[in-house]
């Protein structure tokens, strides 16, 4: 979700996320709750996130390609897997879920339904943060605490994303070298570089102040796009070229023979999704209301969200890419050589599909 890039972008030298799976957990979300709450939701989900535009049919396909069943244990089976994708919701011991509710999440998600005692903090949050490092091979280990839970919690809604893939075209690491990495006009900092010539596809945008090029992975049609200013770029070019529409991108792209240059890198990124909801306007749902009766049985009077958050990672050498990340939501009840393309200044990045549905995207500024 692009909208966040600015504000993310104030605070954090490296941003990385997964924009489809806060579509993906406000979605499942807004199945369940009504009133006011869901308006908001609703136009959120339509006016500021329309690069994240989802037909039934690209949901019933990442469903059937990438959803693990409802069922499937997390760390089984996914072994050679490119990308998997799962869903749950944990439930308070007692805590009814209406079954239209359940059959939406199951049908259109794969979401597993799991009962713990949010009473027994450390407990439930060990089950949880199992799962979900069961879920993205270790990368997301405590995306909640015992702090987060407590009598009151009434259910938790996760997701998680788990990618790694080799570059179709590998770096051989005996060319890595260290080079500068311009921080900023001013500002240089060694990194390893790694390098090669390729035959790819490659972008080049002057009207956008803007080069890219099109990176596939093997074996999926799965692909990282680098988008980097022409000239050492300022806070607002990067934000400029996180907005740009994929589609436009992919219009000025052709085959070239380009010398690339991209920085090794690995970090990881967390995202107070609940605070930066609340700045583009949704606040219902983080306040104590009846309109959650559309998820809970009974008795969903003073019911609200007391947390969103995201946990993201990246990792990027000569061999490919891994990406995980994973979201929890708390609701708590009462209880480059025609061209050189080089990566040495701040650039932003995505991986996305064929269908141009973004996966994760993130913005690299600062070595680590």
């Amino acid at each position: 979700m692009n909208i966040f890039f600015s504000k993310l972008l104030e605070d954090n030298a490296n941003v990385f996320e997964s924009p489809f799976l806060i579509w993906e957990m406000l979605t499942m979300l807004r199945i369940g709750i009504k009133g006011e709450s869901a308006l908001e939701l609703d136009n959120f989900l339509r006016s500021n996130a329309p690069e994240i535009e989802i037909t039934a049919n690209d949901l019933e396909s990442l469903r059937t390609r990438y959803m693990l069943p409802a069922d499937m244990k997390t760390n089984c089976h996914t072994n050679g897997r490119i990308l998997t994708i799962a869903n749950r919701i944990f439930i308070n011991n007692g805590t009814r879920l209406k079954q239209t509710f359940i059959e939406a999440l199951q049908q259109q998600f794969a979401c597993g339904i799991q009962e713990v005692d949010f009473s027994a903090r450390a407990q439930a949050a060990a089950t949880i943060n199992t799962w979900v490092s069961n879920a993205t091979h270790e990368r997301i280990r405590d995306i909640i605490s015992s702090h987060d839970v407590g009598a009151n919690t009434q259910a938790v809604l996760t997701n998680a994303i788990y990618f790694k893939a080799k570059w179709q075209h590998q770096f051989e690491t005996i060319d890595t070298q260290q080079e500068y990495f311009h921080l900023n006009c001013d500002e240089n900092v060694l990194v390893p570089m790694m390098s090669q010539t390729m035959n790819i596809r490659y972008a080049h945008m002057p009207n956008h102040n803007a080069v890219a090029i099109e990176l596939p992975y093997r074996e999926t049609d799965l692909s990282m796009l680098v988008i980097m200013p022409i000239e050492a770029s300022s806070w607002t070019d990067l934000v400029s070229i996180s907005q740009l529409k994929l589609s436009k991108v992919l219009e000025h792209m052709v085959f070239r023979k380009i010398c690339v240059k991209l920085p090794k890198f690995s970090f990881n990124c967390t995202i107070n999704v609940h605070s930066l909801l609340t700045q583009f306007g949704v606040r219902g749902i983080f306040q104590a209301s009846q309109d959650f009766d559309n998820m809970i049985a009974e008795h969903a009077s003073n019911f609200s969200v007391s947390k969103i958050i995201q946990e993201a990672f990246i990792n990027v050498t000569e061999e490919g890419t891994e990406a995980a990340a994973a979201t929890a939501c708390c609701i708590d009840g009462p209880v480059y050589f025609d061209e050189t393309f080089n990566a040495n200044r701040p650039f932003y990045f995505c991986i996305k599909n064929r269908n141009l549905l973004k996966l994760f995207d993130g913005c690299y500024r600062r070595p680590c």
